[in-house]
């Protein structure tokens, strides 16, 4: 009869947990970004990164050819005017969506969408574990391949993007005009300001 009780103890002990682990709330779960390996992987990074060292490039030159016509107010310009015209050129060159954003842009066609930002997010972590970043391809929202790769600051970055106490007056002015919501400045040499996003129409 005792063993009966036991069973029986047992039994509604049983039913009332359930019924306290069925009356909790879900737990939030992150939403990961699915990354792709493999063949996919390497077929992407290496058209990604063909993609992104050529806009880089042509930026890049075309940046130090405005600095050298008119000095770091000139270079804004043409970043305020023609960047973003230069990555439009190469994304329909290339049957892609090449971006670069961050979560601390200057302008605001440069913000993340959600899964940049996790992407962002997850690079951070990388980083802040001592890690070297490298770039990844990802499976995007619907369905399609989608490049992503870390973009650092470098000495000549922080000429418009350093502390502003260390950039000439008339140039901070430029910026507060321009772009009147800039989150881009404060950086440091080698930091992680942002991202490249190159999603395949195609793939």
């Amino acid at each position: 009869m005792a063993k009966s009780y036991l069973i029986m103890v047992g039994a509604i002990v049983g039913i009332f947990w359930l019924q306290s682990c069925a009356e909790k709330a879900p737990e939030k779960v992150e939403k990961n970004v699915q990354y792709v390996s493999g063949k996919d992987e390497v077929t992407y990074l290496k058209i990604g990164n063909e993609i992104t060292d050529t806009v880089q490039a042509t930026l890049k030159a075309n940046l130090m050819k405005a600095m050298q016509n008119g000095g770091p107010q000139n270079a804004l310009r043409f970043c305020n005017a023609q960047a973003m015209e230069l990555t439009d050129i190469y994304s329909q060159k290339y049957g892609t969506d090449v971006k670069r954003v961050s979560d601390k842009n200057r302008n605001a066609n440069n913000a993340p969408s959600e899964r940049e930002l996790a992407v962002l997010e997850d690079f951070k972590r990388i980083r802040k574990a001592g890690e070297p970043i490298s770039a990844k391809v990802a499976i995007d929202e619907d369905g399609k391949k989608h490049y992503y790769a870390p973009i650092f600051t470098g000495g000549q970055c922080l000429t418009c993007h350093g502390n502003p106490k260390n950039m000439q007056p008339e140039l901070v002015s430029l910026i507060d005009s321009l772009y009147p919501n800039d989150k881009a400045r404060d950086y440091a040499v080698d930091e992680l300001r942002g991202i490249w996003s190159v999603k395949f129409k195609n793939s």
